[in-house]
């Protein structure tokens, strides 16, 4: 008992620092979460050292702790943060935003078998996912990085239902509760989890909805809608939908059946994630240039003038070296494409599957030298920091000058006439 106390004076003097972390964590996933249209309700606290004393009075009947650094290994939830999703099917994507932006250390899915309850259930209870995190190295905050948080993500109905279950059976303050009252909670999750069922069937009419819309004007549509084009598919990656979302910042609204086309062309072989894929294909389509939508583009990531202008022109420089590469490799394109599917499509330069690999492809044709695939990845990774990273890379005259010689000792490569000067043309006029 004495350890406990000298663990809860330690505590009560480091409990501002792990409302701190917790604050912090809670503010990224916050972020992320807006950016890429994902519905939810994110809190966060660090644990009460009233709560936290007589949690651990009760643990210390089976641990035994010997020292303090024993209490801080055991309790893992000093910095606690949940996140309440409106759509339980959306853990998926929260799972790929958390391991994108923290250091995972351990991961509990739940329902387990390692867990025994302490009352006969006939419902299954408690659906979440448990992350204990830290901070990543590059989050420049150096006092909070080697601690560990604890992040619960779970549906809104569950969470609610577990606050309700954890606090009368497992902290029960007024008596052990009867089997009568077990039995209404157990009566209670079934609820939850029909509850549950209805809120997917909620985000596939809403996705329904958007199929029969000509437009989509809402980010959270938007996101919704693509992960329900693709939720039936094994080990998608989604990736950070911002840069897609960004477009309906623009003066038009997004035209679902472009959106349809382009979600056609992503390769779900391919390592790139869904939303990259889309930018790519997004940003090759000549009528995105045409109708002026790379400026109004740029313009929502408040770059300086000077900047969008360069940029701009690296873009248009690499969207024909990318899309010569893509004639040279069309018939890969083609094996790799649904044949029951027309991959082509009536809008120009809209024509081609993604495939992440097309250049080394080139090299191992011997359409390209390895020095020009050194390049190559030199200016996509300048390209990706400008589009995906809204990095401002500094171009040099030698970046211009290579993606320019590559751009044109690639379409001289392309064989249908009709293309190869269509596309000299466009190079020429740069």
């Amino acid at each position: 008992m004495e350890l406990i106390t000298e663990f809860i004076r330690q505590y009560n003097k480091e409990y501002d620092y792990y409302q701190k972390l917790a604050q912090i964590i809670c503010n990224k996933i916050e972020d992320q979460l807006f950016k890429r249209g994902i519905k939810a309700i994110v809190s966060f606290r660090a644990k009460k050292p009233e709560r936290l004393q007589d949690k651990l009075i009760k643990r210390n009947e089976e641990k035994n702790y010997e020292n303090i650094s024993e209490i801080y290994e055991d309790i893992v939830d000093l910095a606690g943060i949940r996140v309440s999703l409106y759509f339980p099917s959306e853990r998926d994507l929260l799972d790929e935003i958390i391991n994108e932006i923290f250091e995972v250390k351990i991961t509990k899915v739940f329902p387990n078998n390692t867990h025994t309850p302490k009352y006969t259930k006939r419902f299954s209870g408690y659906w979440a996912t448990h992350y204990r995190v830290q901070l990543k190295e590059e989050a420049l905050i150096n006092r909070y990085q080697n601690t560990l948080a604890e992040i619960q993500v779970a549906s809104v109905l569950m969470h609610a239902w577990s606050e309700v279950e954890h606090d009368l059976v497992y902290k029960p303050y007024s008596g052990e509760l009867s089997k009568e009252e077990l039995a209404i909670l157990d009566e209670i999750n079934g609820l939850v989890l029909s509850g549950e069922i209805a809120l997917e069937r909620l985000q596939s009419a809403m996705a329904a909805r958007t199929e029969k819309a000509s437009i989509i004007e809402d980010r959270y549509e938007l996101t919704n809608y693509i992960f329900n084009k693709f939720k039936n598919n094994e080990n998608v990656k989604y990736g950070n939908t911002y840069l897609i979302n960004n477009f309906l910042k623009n003066d038009v609204n997004f035209d679902k059946k472009i959106l349809d086309e382009y979600l056609n062309l992503v390769n779900l072989d391919d390592k790139e994630t869904i939303s990259n894929q889309l930018l790519d294909i997004v940003i090759n389509d000549q009528s995105f240039t045409e109708n002026n939508m790379w400026k109004n583009f740029i313009s929502n990531l408040n770059l300086s003038k000077t900047s969008s202008n360069n940029f701009e022109k690296f873009i248009k420089y690499w969207t024909l070296l990318d899309e010569s590469s893509s004639y040279l490799t069309t018939d890969v394109l083609n094996k790799e494409s649904d044949p029951t599917k027309e991959t082509k499509t009536t809008l120009s330069n809209r024509k081609f599957k993604y495939l992440g690999k097309k250049f080394e492809i080139l090299l191992d044709r011997k359409i390209i030298s390895p020095r020009q695939l050194e390049q190559i990845i030199h200016l996509r990774n300048l390209r990706n920091d400008i589009v995906h990273n809204f990095n401002a890379p500094n171009l040099t005259h030698r970046d211009y000058e290579n993606i320019k010689n590559i751009t044109s000792y690639l379409i001289e490569k392309v064989e249908d006439k009709e293309e190869r000067e269509k596309l000299e043309r466009e190079l020429k006029s740069l």
